[in-house]
């Protein structure tokens, strides 16, 4: 069950704002509140796709790996985030494993019941595919950064990525990250990793100590990640 607050929370949200609204109070009747501590399971890769969910605190890692556990996906996403878009209207099951970087508060719903009443709304479904075209440029830009650019500079572009979608507030990552998942964020490994941080720490860029990342040089990263 949601309260009050978190009920008019929910319903000024972009996801849920153009839902008539004596459909989103049916749906509201099921909505679930959860707190969940750093390192649990939201959902793994291959769950039945049943709930959706609306990220009100804290900070998710969503992973993904192909069948030999070789090669991997990894994302953040961040606080007022509703996910998965991924197979809305269509997929079953789940693409990837979500996990909490952060303590976590969070709201889940029914996906069904998502779905079948965004079908009712014109304005609800211009809403999703907008935002699933926003998810698939900014998969395609991480893309073209995989296969276009040098292993050094993946790196810095996925430091770029991070500081733009993460790090608008202030210049601090609001969670650590490791070497390891720096690695996998810029499809190289952890020598190229340690290698280009040290030579941004050196350059007054960045501070990197205990997995935490500041970001000294903002504009150095956005004009980046704008390739300017």
């Amino acid at each position: 069950m949601i309260n009050k607050e978190h009920y008019h929370y929910i319903r000024q949200h972009q996801a849920f704002a153009n839902l008539p609204v004596e459909l989103f109070d049916k749906l509201a009747v099921e909505i679930q509140y959860r707190r969940i501590p750093k390192g649990q399971i939201i959902f793994f890769a291959g769950d039945r796709r049943e709930r959706l969910f609306l990220l009100y605190q804290g900070y998710v890692r969503i992973e993904q790996y192909d069948s030999t556990d070789t090669f991997s996906y990894m994302d953040y996403v961040k606080k007022g985030s509703v996910f998965p878009y991924g197979g809305m209207f269509f997929d079953e099951r789940y693409h990837y494993t979500a996990s909490a970087v952060t303590n976590v508060e969070y709201f889940s719903l029914p996906i069904d019941l998502f779905e079948a009443y965004s079908k009712q709304s014109v304005s609800q479904l211009l809403f999703i595919t907008k935002r699933l075209s926003q998810i698939l440029e900014f998969q395609e830009l991480r893309l073209r950064n995989v296969v276009s650019a040098s292993a050094t500079e993946r790196v810095v572009q996925s430091l770029s990525i991070l500081c733009m979608d993460l790090c608008q507030e202030s210049g601090r990552l609001p969670f650590p990250i490791s070497m390891k998942e720096l690695a996998k964020l810029g499809a190289t490994t952890r020598e190229t990793v340690n290698q280009v941080l040290k030579k941004l720490r050196d350059d007054g860029r960045i501070d990197y100590e205990h997995k935490l990342l500041t970001f000294k040089d903002k504009d150095f990263f956005m004009k980046y990640f704008r390739g300017s």
